[in-house]
């Protein structure tokens, strides 16, 4: 599927009347009803670097619909546009857009890793044509490990949903397991590549409990695709009372019980710094890709209520946001 978002009916006219715009791509992870808050998101971003949609910009959409197997297909159809950027979100969608252009600039809005997934080659030098923000998602597995352990003090196991097409997953679910060891933890990881796939994974036959044995709370690790499905995931932890966590904070307030990360939208919007810089003269290369500088801790009080837990005053204390 295939959009032009921010202006589309009335383009033609907007162009004759000035200089043309800039082309921007984004091959979105998702569906449009989805990925609507993530391109209102890219369209603030891009204000907020005083770039107009219609006059500076149009922004053509491409939408994988969870299916990242697609990816190489939209990039080629979003190159044959002669985009000034491309705009990726997951790993996988960085690596068709490096596999088909490094001309083209790329800008990454908030991925996993990237150094390790050896998309470029350094933060501070990148060395190709794609730079961005990075998540340090796997900085938080710690953090969010002893989360679990705090609200769950008699806790033994913690299911680790991860995306096998998703490079930085499983060497995240690997430090998870070796934290979750250290405090108790016996920890099992749940595949999920495709939306298709969900009830496989959470079915009553499902991988979340092979043996008969309930996880006591479940992880999620920053992908697109889980994005995408977090609140059917997080109506279903609440279904099976499971207390699940996640990265960001949009995890929380689709329902899940809190979670501990940086916030995404936040990364997103300073991403457009990039096309900014870019369409400016810029080289990515030469773009140093930035990461955050600020955890937050967002608990939601009605998901604790339904799955009847009672949390420790320090640790509502500690939260930077309750979900009322």
């Amino acid at each position: 599927m295939i959009a032009t978002l921010g202006g589309a009916a009335v383009a033609g006219p907007m162009r004759a009347q000035a200089a043309t715009p800039a082309r921007l791509a984004f091959i979105a992870p998702a569906n449009a009803h989805t990925e609507a808050p993530m391109i209102a998101t890219i369209h603030a971003g891009l204000a907020d670097n005083g770039l107009k949609d219609g006059r500076d910009y149009v922004l053509d959409v491409y939408f994988a619909e969870g299916e990242y197997s697609r990816f190489p297909a939209l990039t080629q159809a979003a190159l044959a546009t002669n985009p000034a950027v491309l705009l990726v979100a997951t790993i996988a969608s960085v690596r068709a857009a490096l596999q088909a252009t490094r001309t083209v600039p790329i800008v990454f809005v908030a991925i996993n890793d990237p150094v390790g997934a050896g998309l470029i080659d350094s933060l501070a030098r990148p060395g190709g044509n794609a730079t961005g923000v990075a998540t340090m998602a796997d900085d938080a597995v710690p953090k969010l490990v002893e989360l679990v352990r705090t609200v769950l003090p008699q806790a033994r196991t913690l299911a680790v949903l991860i995306n096998p097409l998703n490079a930085t997953n499983r060497p995240i679910f690997e430090r998870v397991r070796t934290v979750g060891a250290g405090i108790g933890l016996e920890v099992r990881a749940i595949e999920l590549s495709a939306p298709d796939g969900f009830d496989a994974a959470f079915g009553p036959r499902g991988e979340i409990a092979p043996d008969g044995v309930q996880p006591d709370a479940l992880l999620l690790v920053a992908d697109a695709l889980f994005w995408q499905l977090v609140g059917r995931i997080a109506a279903l932890g609440i279904e099976r009372h499971i207390a699940v966590i996640g990265p960001s904070r949009n995890v929380a307030e689709a329902g899940a019980l809190m979670s501990y990360g940086a916030t995404f939208t936040t990364l997103v919007r300073r991403s457009m710094y990039y096309v900014k810089r870019i369409l400016a003269g810029a080289r990515p290369a030469d773009l140093p890709v930035e990461q955050p500088t600020a955890f937050d801790l967002v608990i939601n009080l009605r998901t604790a209520k339904a799955l009847g837990l009672t949390l420790p005053q320090t640790l509502l204390a500690s939260a930077d946001d309750l979900i009322q």
